[in-house]
């Protein structure tokens, strides 16, 4: 959120995707971000390859993606915090 706020006014009217939890993209909405996109980056608390088919990206032709960060299994205080209630439940 810090970044779009800092970046608003000179690049966000080019970006396009996905913010939040309200819902997950589907196979399409995937395949047609990367095909659409200069840079592509990903920030998630779970796998990227959990939303998107191997088969499908390796087939797919995204010649204009120049550049592509995938931060996934990331973990935020309250998610780390979850995790270690859960397992001291087990």
């Amino acid at each position: 959120k810090e970044i779009l706020e800092k970046y608003h006014d000179l690049f966000t009217l080019q970006w396009e995707g996905v913010i939040g939890n309200v819902r997950i993209p589907s196979q399409a909405e995937w395949e047609q971000l990367l095909t659409n996109c200069s840079a592509f980056l990903f920030y998630g608390m779970e796998r990227f390859m959990s939303h998107i088919l191997l088969n499908r990206l390796v087939a797919m032709n995204i010649p204009k993606c120049h550049l592509m960060i995938l931060l996934d299994l990331v973990r935020s205080k309250q998610s780390y915090q979850r995790i270690t209630n859960s397992d001291i439940h087990k």
